[in-house]
């Protein structure tokens, strides 16, 4: 008696269950999921990281079309030397972030070919020697990730800290006058005998920027919480600067609670004015770190130093450098400062990109400027001039011919250039995410693709194959059964 066909189609059923469906993919072949998977994995991996996603749009929108050769390019000013005072006037452990956020920028300068001759550092706590960092001589802007995250200490030359940070010494770096002890070095500078402390030369072509950080209020900062910078100090010293022909032009950068009010009485020209909050409103902390247990960095700073890391990324050519040595200044990030404003740097992008906290604004003046922000680049404070970078070229050029036979030089360019490489991608590199979240983007991948690439059906798998074999093995039993 034949088996009756209701059960013969349950058997095969049961059979078949065995084979998942290729879900999502249609008519589709195995391999033809596969394929699809493989290229929207693909398509993932080669999207830059950004610490910001919406970072990419105004890269593409404001500073991608100045690469082009017919655009509207930044004109630079007619300056020859580059200065930078960089204070963060804070003491005690729980104010990590301010260190922080001067050390933020005085690596922006560092890349963008400021020498530290010209940069004055104060730090008012040696915060990464601190007995309560739990990664000693190290600060991190974004979180420690286990010692493994970027280090703001790493190369930095600090010039003042500790008690040396005084409103006294931030006077007399900007007016030039040293103490006893101290005598002129031989760049024109003053310098400390056998120590690192300088006062850089200033005269009327020298670009100045002043970057204060730390804790703040209606027309007055505090240094150390043992005595306060009036607004009417810095007034008076950008008054006496003008008359000694110590500047071309000012850039002011205030971040502290109520940070603009410290502008309220300057009223000589050719100076930018900045604070990253207005009357009445604070300046608030990023985020904290778990692993060092404080707030890492400010907001203000962060989204500044996050935009600029994110422009490089997504406008850099990665080619190879042509030079044997490691040039002096990142390339990619002047290129960035030389197609981006103050004003977008330092307002508009923090405004619009950053959560600064509740009801904060950020304040700017450009009203006694023969410029506006908007027509002044980044590169005009953040990057030495062209023609220092030009004679910084030269120099290694020459250092190159001097210490290295033609031949040697054609020998060893690939593996230096390698080595450059490797140095830039560890040193300028964008930083990407925490581990944890790399980790977890992995899995999810993995997943993805196990669910979007199952194993399908076909007339050739051996597993099939046995499987039918049993199948018409029951029917022919069951045959003769019934």
């Amino acid at each position: 008696m034949p088996m009756p066909m209701p059960l013969a189609f349950t058997i095969l059923a049961l059979c078949l269950s065995f084979f998942p469906a290729n879900k999502g993919v249609g008519r589709g072949a195995p391999w033809q999921a596969q394929a699809q998977s493989s290229t929207a994995a693909q398509r993932r991996r080669s999207r830059p990281s950004l610490h910001n996603p919406n970072h990419e749009s105004t890269v593409r929108n404001i500073i991608q079309p100045k690469f082009k050769s017919n655009s509207d390019a930044l004109t630079p000013g007619n300056h020859t030397s580059n200065v930078a005072i960089i204070v963060s006037s804070s003491r005690y452990w729980f104010n990590y972030r301010h260190v922080t956020n001067a050390l933020s920028i005085y690596h922006l300068l560092k890349r963008g070919g400021i020498t530290d001759d010209n940069i004055i550092l104060m730090l008012a706590d040696d915060i990464p020697c601190n007995m309560r960092n739990p990664f000693r001589g190290q600060i991190f802007p974004r979180g420690a990730r286990d010692g493994e995250g970027e280090d703001l200490m790493e190369n930095a030359e600090i010039d003042y800290s500790g008690t040396d940070v005084t409103v006294d010494a931030f006077l007399r770096v900007l007016l030039g006058r040293h103490l006893p002890g101290e005598e002129i070095g031989g760049g024109g500078g003053i310098t400390m005998g056998g120590g690192r402390r300088s006062l850089p030369k200033l005269d009327e072509n020298t670009n100045v920027l002043v970057y204060l950080t730390g804790h703040g209020g209606d027309n007055f900062f505090k240094f150390q919480d043992g005595e306060e910078l009036m607004s009417n100090d810095i007034a008076s010293v950008f008054s006496q600067m003008y008359e000694l022909k110590r500047y071309n032009q000012i850039l002011f950068i205030s971040d502290t609670c109520q940070a603009f009010t410290m502008a309220d009485e300057i009223k000589v020209p050719n100076v930018f004015s900045v604070g990253s909050s207005l009357k009445g409103q604070n300046s608030y902390a990023s985020h904290s770190d778990t692993e060092v247990g404080q707030s890492v960095i400010d907001r203000y700073s962060k989204i500044i130093k996050d935009f600029v890391d994110d422009a490089v990324t997504l406008t850099s050519s990665g080619s190879l450098p042509q030079n044997n040595e490691s040039p002096p200044f990142d390339e990619a990030t002047v290129a960035v400062m030389e197609r981006l404003n103050l004003h977008d740097a330092l307002v508009r992008i923090p405004m619009n990109h950053g959560e600064l906290g509740p009801n904060s604004q950020v304040g700017h003046a450009d009203h006694l400027c023969s410029r506006k922000m908007s027509k002044v680049p980044l590169s005009d404070f953040f990057a030495a001039s062209s023609t220092v970078r030009e004679s910084q070229l030269d120099q290694r050029q020459v250092k190159s011919s001097l210490w290295m036979s033609e031949s040697s030089i054609v020998a060893d360019s690939r593996i230096s250039r390698q080595m450059e490489d490797d140095n830039a991608e560890k040193e300028c590199a964008v930083d990407r995410e925490p581990a944890e979240y790399l980790e977890d983007a992995g899995d999810v991948g993995k997943r993805t693709n196990v669910q979007t690439s199952p194993e399908g059906m076909s007339p050739f798998d051996p597993k099939f194959l046995a499987l039918m074999a049993g199948f018409l093995l029951c029917i022919n039993i069951s045959s003769r059964i019934w």
